[in-house]
């Protein structure tokens, strides 16, 4: 891949779907949810719902909060499918509290670390990734979290990210106190064709002072074929670079797309 590189003059892959900040491209949604995610936990909100489609940026948006926001003790949670006592075995676990008998215990101690470190000026936030995966029962445990608080806001902010199903279940009637206490929410949307031109010279611009050129119809067939989600607007453009170093131009045709998309079965 060196070697495509150079060809382009790019310190390095300006279209990896590894989620990256430092490539973070701020789409006006994009950026209403970095405002939200600070008042979240600027105003002492319980909740933020964050949805979006596959690809569309949760994570990427998720990272470059936390690369930008201080004194912040961030907590992910990755396995959606955890029990109640299980969720709050792993908060005590990332907290170094110990051991502890049931559940009740455990959401004391909770409480009572918390607590301590909000006096401190300590804050704390949950992250619950695929959030949409939840049981009932972890969904009615993560509502009493909601509930560890002072008078001056809660002691335990919770980030829900999620695919557009969760919306659905939070709906549900067993849900649906959790649902009323969630005060911020942000969709996050595909790019549009304007952005997807953006989108792109912002990545390479970013990889380097590169030549390479995207023609207009490269660009508006990119977006057709990605229905304008980041995640596979990078994938088609790093095989069309690699279409483009084949032909040895820097200048990325439509035709060139057309290859890639046919190795990517797009």
């Amino acid at each position: 891949m060196k070697e495509i590189f150079d060809f382009y003059n790019l310190k390095e892959d300006p279209f990896s779907i590894t989620p990256d900040p430092e490539y973070f491209y701020p789409t006006r949604i994009h950026e209403r949810a970095l405002e939200a995610m600070d008042y979240l936990l600027k105003k002492g909100e319980s909740f933020l719902l964050l949805i979006g489609s596959p690809g569309t940026g949760k994570t990427t948006v998720i990272k470059t909060f936390l690369s930008k926001v201080q004194g912040v003790w961030a907590i992910p949670l990755y396995n959606p499918t955890v029990r109640p006592e299980e969720l709050i075995n792993y908060l005590c676990q990332k907290l170094d509290l110990g051991k502890f008998d049931g559940k009740l215990q455990g959401l004391e101690r909770l409480r009572e670390f918390l607590l301590e470190s909000y006096k401190k000026g300590e804050r704390f936030l949950l992250i619950i990734d695929e959030a949409q995966d939840m049981s009932d029962e972890t969904l009615t445990e993560i509502k009493h979290l909601s509930n560890l608080e002072t008078d001056k806001g809660k002691l335990l902010p919770i980030i829900l990210v999620g695919q557009p199903s969760l919306e659905s279940r939070l709906k549900d009637p067993k849900n649906l106190q959790l649902d009323q206490r969630i005060s911020l929410r942000i969709k996050l949307l595909p790019l549009t064709k304007d952005e997807v031109h953006d989108f792109i010279l912002y990545r390479i611009r970013k990889a380097g002072n590169s030549s390479v050129f995207f023609e207009k119809g490269a660009i508006k067939l990119i977006w057709k074929a990605s229905r304008g989600i980041p995640r596979l607007i990078n994938l088609i453009c790093s095989r069309t670079l690699m279409v483009g170093f084949f032909y040895n131009s820097q200048r990325i045709k439509k035709e060139y797309v057309k290859i890639a998309l046919k190795h990517l079965n797009l």
